[in-house]
């Protein structure tokens, strides 16, 4: 009521990795705290959700240990080197659906809700043609794990063709956007690709 249209968005990095839980402090104050750099980079992801328009970024680390039905749910989005790492990361979501009805309320709410229930009532909000068609989209921006086989304008071509079915997906503007910018970045006199098959993300 007091600020109308006023909406809250929240976003979310997930990572798999070590951690130290430890204490820090003194005498006079102590604090509990996880110590490793795979926190450092779950904090990144949480940034980055803004950069790709999506409430949930997964690394490659986390999506590897899900199950193969909730993996297939997933769509890789990028694959990026981060502030603080020296390896590229490769970036999932899960399009989270925006609404939900009550019976998916009660089912994510349940004492004890399996993980193949909770994603059998909350699906993605893409369908499964849109993700294969910006699948193949992502490996033509990719190219492969060295970027040799990068093809730039079919992957534009088709992530315009995925902005058509779903007009506002942050991942596909991000991705068109960052192209348009370094199209020439990747590319030497000769015209040669030189592009590695991922970017440096800024975030922090």
């Amino acid at each position: 009521e007091r600020l109308p249209g006023y909406r809250v968005r929240m976003g979310f990095g997930l990572h798999f990795g070590w951690a130290v839980q430890c204490a820090i402090g003194s005498k006079h104050k102590v604090d509990v705290s996880y110590l490793s750099p795979h926190v450092n980079l779950s904090s990144r992801l949480e940034a980055a959700t803004k950069q790709y328009g999506v409430s949930l970024l997964l690394s490659g680390e986390t999506w590897a240990v899900l199950s193969p039905k909730v993996r297939v749910l997933c769509r890789l989005i990028d694959r990026v080197q981060v502030v603080g790492s020296c390896n590229p990361v490769e970036l999932y979501t899960y399009d989270v659906p925006a609404t939900m009805s009550a019976r998916s309320g009660a089912a994510v709410g349940h004492s004890h809700p399996t993980s193949v229930r909770v994603f059998e009532e909350l699906p993605p909000e893409t369908t499964e043609d849109f993700r294969e068609k910006f699948a193949v989209a992502i490996d033509c921006y990719l190219g492969g794990q060295d970027g040799s086989k990068a093809r730039w304008h079919m992957a534009k071509a088709l992530l315009e063709q995925c902005l058509r079915l779903r007009p506002h997906d942050g991942p596909c503007n991000a991705i068109l956007d960052f192209m348009d910018s370094a199209k020439y970045e990747f590319t030497d006199q000769q015209g040669k690709n030189l592009w590695p098959g991922y970017r440096s993300l800024q975030f922090k």
